[in-house]
């Protein structure tokens, strides 16, 4: 099926502010939010995405997504493709993808898109075949986490969504109130959910996207730090290094080269 599969645009956007508003005619788009909040709509259907979402564009009904109300921004991810192959994973119930919460656990799935793009990015009939299998797997598991029984409990969500948020400060303690518990039983309920206590989880999502906009922009170290919410550059550095072994600038001209 990697032959049937063509590959046509991809991108890594990390403040999105999209409108887009239309049918697609003659090609699939596959679509991740990994922080922020979207407004989508897939033909008379509404939701509100904030987290870490999947979702897909089709040939069919009208699609609209923006910055969800109130939000200016989501992180985005995208790549569009067509070919025989589609109908393929049509036909096995793997696309089109509704709104589905992607990986809690971490950024893997992230980390898996950004693999996906440089693929599909590729000459090669190498990169083309290995793109279509990585988009393929990436379908399987979430058509199987579409029938798997969910442990998580509702709250986790909620929470994760918050974590998630650029430009902003969080605390452990407004976290606990989302969840709905005192801050000691959040913090050893988070931990028995995600393995890691709230405070290691926020910073890992800092981090994350710190890595990605050291890699992808040009942006300064210190409008890096200020866009993910941190008002002392030097304190970003030190959780930055502790998180990843070096400092910023040493993990983008790592990148560079």
């Amino acid at each position: 099926m990697a032959s049937e599969i063509t590959f046509l645009f991809g991108q890594f956007v990390p403040r999105c502010t999209h409108r887009i508003d239309k049918h697609f005619e003659d090609y699939y788009v596959i679509q991740m939010c990994n922080g922020g909040a979207v407004d989508l709509a897939i033909g008379s259907e509404r939701y509100k995405l904030e987290g870490r979402w999947y979702w897909s564009s089709y040939p069919g009904p009208k699609i609209k997504f923006n910055p969800a109300a109130g939000t200016k921004m989501w992180v985005h991810r995208y790549l569009a493709f067509r070919g025989p192959g589609v109908q393929e994973w049509i036909k096995a119930g793997l696309f089109p993808i509704r709104p589905q919460p992607a990986d809690a656990a971490g950024q893997k799935d992230a980390e898996r898109f950004d693999e996906l793009l440089e693929l599909s990015r590729r000459a090669d009939r190498w990169g083309n075949a290995r793109a279509s299998l990585l988009l393929e797997s990436m379908l399987t598991e979430l058509a199987e986490a579409r029938v798997r029984p969910h442990a998580v409990p509702g709250w986790i969500g909620d929470v994760l969504a918050r974590s998630q948020e650029l430009g902003t400060q969080v605390t452990q303690d407004e976290l606990a109130t989302i969840a709905g518990m005192t801050p000691r039983t959040f913090r050893r309920q988070f931990r028995a959910v995600m393995g890691m206590s709230p405070l290691e989880y926020v910073i890992e999502c800092r981090v994350s996207h710190a890595k990605e906009m050291l890699g992808r922009t040009e942006l300064p170290i210190k409008q890096i730090a200020q866009q993910l919410g941190y008002q002392d550059v030097f304190f970003f550095t030190r959780q930055f290094r502790q998180s990843t072994g070096v400092a910023p600038a040493a993990f983008r001209r790592s990148r560079e080269a």
